[in-house]
């Protein structure tokens, strides 16, 4: 709630989420109600498609995605919902292209795109002229001639070395805002060993 929050009161126009709704955490339902209640548009992250079976992970990662649970709990119009999300998404504001990709142009749902990336100018070659990207959990505001490559962070689980949950808010005229917001972290840790969550994820959230 706390980016939603934040979002709320800087009065965007639109929200945007980039996949990875499910997963690590024990609160994958609650993610999936509430975005599919304020009918956010969605693209498919790896994390759905691993829930739906589409592709497959390594057994020992089972334990720290933590699905199991999902699978079993979710209801079928929320499935229904997920299997419908697209894996990539094209607006047009102000007459400029904006593109979104869990992963990158070129593998939608698993490409890597850090800020250390050694081929930005891979995306030269998409005709685009914003390019959203998630997956990595890092944040990034990247210009390669005329083209320009976001990472909002990650809200859940960031990887940049601040615990506190993450996005970003984009104006085609402002550029690119990045937005951190404190929140319960100690109580949101509890919760999470209470209920079960791997000690690796709560560790690398645990940042303190």
């Amino acid at each position: 709630m706390a980016i939603l929050n934040a979002f709320y009161q800087k009065k965007v126009d639109n929200i945007v989420c980039l996949g990875d709704m499910v997963g690590y955490f024990h609160q994958s339902l609650e993610v999936l109600d509430r975005i599919k209640a304020l009918k956010i548009p969605v693209i498919r992250g790896n994390h759905e498609a691993y829930l739906l079976g589409e592709r497959s992970y390594s057994p020992d990662r089972e334990t720290i995605y933590n699905l199991g649970y999902v699978r079993d709990a979710i209801s079928s119009q929320v499935l229904s919902w997920m299997s419908a999300l697209p894996e990539t998404l094209d607006m047009t504001i102000e007459g400029r292209k904006i593109s979104l990709f869990h992963g990158s142009p070129w593998d939608p749902l698993s490409g890597y795109i850090y800020p250390d990336y050694a081929a930005f100018g891979e995306f030269l070659n998409v005709g685009s002229d914003y390019f959203f990207l998630g997956h990595t959990h890092y944040p990034l505001d990247k210009r390669v001639g005329a083209k320009e490559i976001i990472n909002p962070g990650s809200v859940g689980l960031p990887r940049n070395g601040d615990c506190r949950a993450q996005s970003a808010i984009f104006d085609t005229y402002g550029g690119v805002e990045f937005i951190k917001e404190n929140y319960d972290i100690d109580s949101f840790l509890d919760s999470a060993r209470r209920n079960g969550v791997h000690l690796a994820t709560i560790q690398r959230l645990n940042m303190k």
